[in-house]
């Protein structure tokens, strides 16, 4: 049975945000209540949490807050520590539907009168978003429950296991972007998976998680993820994963050659899981649509840009970029022209600009 939460009013949450930026940990601990006058219950479906239960929650917070050097200033490592142990915690022992969690003023009841000492430790003088719950990516708490809610793998030994995958910026993305991609665990799951799985060193992380997301909410139209097993699923996003890494290297200027290599490179330690073995996976030539797609971000042109000049239906376009088909080899050097790029001989084209 999941559990209904105090909502604190967003009056009296922007007040207490105020008041409470200016009180020392001592006092702030000496505030901490289980019940406020203006918290109130929605019926969403569920039980309401019970006062004693609201007070074990506390003190376990507090008892992982101690263990990374509550009250003292902690470091770097503690904090990471704290707030991957505190997700866990958070997801197991609150029993909230994502209803619920979805609710700003929930989080804000937990950081702003349950435990406003363990909030302005690990955040001090925060923001309003960081205790207010007016944008969950960036709450001291809902931030946590929300990570662990996108890894969490029920049956699984180590059903927290992911959350070690996510830095904090890729989740905001992810989590940004969680509607837009069906809102289904199972895509996300399979993403943490490949991601976990790619060698991007010299690249920069979050741009190229950017930029594969980016594909992916293309793809998303015409793919329906929840239908595939997780293998196939997870080859599906290795390749997504390859033409991202394509993609940003021609756009830098790199060769089709020096792309390709720099693709495989990032793609290379991808196994291909089935449930009775693993077997690596070669990485893909490059298609047609895989170059289409990277020469049109390099030349910032829209397929109904490529369309008009080619006196084609933008329909057309489409299917020669998500790879439902192809154009004749003339018209893919005709493309290579407008684009101002080379076509490469495995698509028909010269070595060298058929300009």
């Amino acid at each position: 049975m999941s559990l209904l939460f105090p909502r604190l009013l967003r009056a009296r949450a922007k007040d207490l945000a105020a008041e409470y930026r200016e009180l020392d940990l001592n006092s702030l601990s000496a505030r901490w209540a289980v019940t406020d006058e203006s918290a109130v219950y929605v019926a969403t479906g569920g039980t309401r949490v019970q006062l004693d239960q609201l007070a074990t929650l506390r003190r376990t917070v507090l008892d992982l807050a101690e263990t990374s050097g509550y009250p003292t200033v902690p470091s770097q490592d503690q904090k990471t520590s704290f707030d991957l142990t505190l997700a866990e915690s958070l997801h197991r022992e609150m029993h909230l539907a994502p209803v619920e969690a979805a609710s700003g003023d929930v989080w804000a009841f937990l950081a702003l009168v349950l435990m406003p000492d363990v909030a302005h430790w690990r955040f001090p003088l925060p923001p309003g978003d960081r205790v207010r719950g007016t944008d969950l990516t960036r709450h001291v708490f809902g931030r946590l429950w929300w990570r662990a809610q996108l890894v969490h793998t029920p049956g699984d030994p180590n059903p927290y296991q992911a959350l070690t995958v996510l830095g904090e910026s890729a989740f905001d993305q992810i989590y940004a972007r969680r509607s837009a991609l069906g809102g289904s665990p199972h895509l996300i799951k399979s993403i943490l998976r490949v991601w976990n799985n790619l060698d991007l060193s010299g690249l920069a992380d979050r741009i190229v998680l950017r930029e594969f997301l980016k594909r992916l909410l293309r793809l998303a139209p015409f793919v329906v993820f929840d239908g595939l097993h997780d293998d196939d699923l997870d080859a599906e996003l290795y390749v997504v994963a390859y033409e991202t890494v394509f993609g940003m290297q021609t756009s830098s200027g790199a060769t089709d050659a020096e792309a390709s290599e720099r693709a495989r490179k990032a793609t290379m330690r991808f196994s291909h899981r089935s449930t009775q073995s693993s077997a690596a996976i070669e990485p893909p030539a490059p298609t047609f649509s895989q170059w289409l797609s990277s020469e049109l971000e390099r030349a910032d042109m829209s397929r109904l840009g490529l369309a008009a000049k080619l006196a084609v239906t933008p329909a057309a376009v489409s299917a020669w970029v998500t790879g439902r088909s192809q154009p004749r080899d003339l018209v893919k050097r005709e493309i290579a022209v407008i684009l101002g790029g080379d076509l490469p001989e495995i698509f028909g084209g010269d070595s060298v600009n058929p300009r």
